[in-house]
């Protein structure tokens, strides 16, 4: 992939995530703050699978080299 297809994809994730914090501040408790705290949230929430997909992968392409 080049740079310019990482980043449009990197862009639709972001709008994607934009998107789900958005409805989920809105539903309840509508106010930018409330969408910027959402938001967090998800990315924090988004993030513990890819660090732990990351540690798995590297811990498995560590173990195959010996």
């Amino acid at each position: 992939m080049t740079k310019i297809e990482f980043t449009v994809a990197a862009l639709l994730i972001v709008a994607g995530l934009l998107c789900l914090a958005a409805s989920g501040s809105w539903l309840f408790n509508p106010g930018a703050l409330e969408l910027l705290k959402t938001f967090i949230q998800v990315c924090l929430w988004m993030g513990i699978p890819l660090v732990l997909t990351g540690g798995l992968y590297w811990w498995f392409k560590k173990k195959r080299r010996y």
